[in-house]
């Protein structure tokens, strides 16, 4: 081997050293940072396994004012409702019991007037005529049977002495028979003279208002023909439209709520006064008659209403919504709210009242207490709960 082989051989020789020397400098530098990061995650391990566990609160629930409802008394009721009219409970066409001459017509429509004041007043010449003749004619016959009173006392005397014969006591008897009926007949005709000349002046029955005058001065006013009505506002009379199915539960005294069609102002109560048999034809309501106060007279018939009647009434009474009961039948009870947290309530039931959505309770709760007024899920006894703006 000469000495330019033997140069180029050494040469190719020493890079191949230096690399394996690169490669185990690598090495041991990996195997220090491993064993650096072996320590940390030791010394890290340790210090989890010596701090103590962290244990999470337990959450409230949040309850929005719409889920909890607050015991108060309240009063509980069943009601029908209705619609229908008002009318005066007491109205009259007044008619003229005896024909004549209207010469006074004394009042107008929407006048007030009292009982016994005077409507119309009835020419009563020809009535007077006719008085003096039957109280002539009565005294012409009081003469004749105060003579043949005397002739039959004479005739009777006769008899007695048997100076006259029996027919001629019997004719005297007769006579003063006749002429005493005849007497009788022509009081009677006088008073009913002097009835009808105290009925030419037409009188009001009862106080209330005119509502129509139906004659003026000057008229012939025929028997029986209609000179004015009169109307009492002071008490009324509602023609209630009621449901036939529900009108079974109407009974008399029942207390109803009125609104009056364009009258402003707090509700009118009624009472059931009269419930007709049978609903109205082509309907199917039934007219059930409520008499109302009216004292001021701010009502006026024909006025149309609407209003309930109240068929049940429970006053001051513990309730709780329909939502709110929990349980079966064997045992009821209610969510309530206690200082933040769920109670189970064991309560009473009274009764339901299915149209109001509500249940009367009789024990277990009482007035200001919270409950959860819906069935929600997830809740329970025990539970903490936070509730918003009731």
């Amino acid at each position: 081997m000469n000495e330019h082989t033997q140069s180029a051989t050494q040469n190719a020789i020493k890079p191949k050293r230096r690399r394996w020397a690169g490669a185990a400098i690598a090495l041991l530098l990996l195997a220090g940072g491993g064993l650096a990061l072996s320590g940390v995650l030791e010394q890290s391990q340790a210090q989890d396994v010596s701090a103590e566990p962290v244990t999470a609160e337990p959450r409230a629930m949040m309850l929005n004012g719409s889920e909890v409802y607050e015991v108060a008394p309240q009063d509980l009721s069943t009601v029908i409702a209705f619609t229908g009219s008002v009318r005066p409970a007491r109205r009259a066409d007044i008619s003229a019991q005896v024909a004549g001459i209207a010469i006074e017509v004394h009042v107008q429509s929407g006048d007030r007037v009292e009982q016994g004041d005077v409507f119309v007043e009835i020419d009563a010449t020809d009535l007077e005529l006719q008085l003096r003749q039957q109280q002539a004619t009565l005294s012409s016959t009081q003469i004749q049977l105060d003579a043949a009173r005397q002739m039959l006392d004479r005739t009777r005397s006769l008899a007695d002495r048997g100076l006259s014969p029996q027919a001629t006591l019997d004719g005297a008897i007769a006579e003063v028979d006749g002429l005493e009926a005849s007497i009788a007949s022509l009081q009677s005709q006088v008073e009913q003279v002097h009835t009808n000349i105290e009925r030419t002046v037409i009188r009001a029955p009862f106080s209330g208002t005119i509502s129509g005058r139906m004659v003026e001065p000057g008229q012939v006013v025929g028997q029986g023909a209609p000179v004015v009505s009169l109307v009492d506002l002071s008490r009324l009379t509602v023609d209630a439209m009621v449901p036939l199915a529900r009108s079974a539960v109407i009974e008399l005294g029942q207390v109803a709520s009125l609104q009056v069609q364009g009258l402003d102002g707090p509700d009118l109560e009624a009472t059931v006064e009269r419930i007709n048999p049978i609903a109205e034809q082509g309907t199917r309501s039934v007219v059930v008659h409520l008499g109302l106060d009216n004292p001021d007279a701010r009502l006026r018939g024909g006025m149309f209403v609407s209003g309930r009647i109240v068929t049940e009434l429970s006053e001051a009474t513990i309730a709780v919504p329909q939502g709110a009961l929990q349980g079966s039948d064997e045992g009821r009870y209610v969510l309530a709210v206690v200082n933040g947290e769920l109670v189970r309530q064991q309560v009473g039931v009274e009764r339901y009242w299915s149209r109001l959505g509500m249940v009367e309770i009789s024990e277990g709760i009482g007035a200001g207490d919270v409950v959860v007024s819906l069935p929600l899920s997830g809740l329970e006894a025990g539970q903490t709960v936070v509730v918003g703006d009731l």
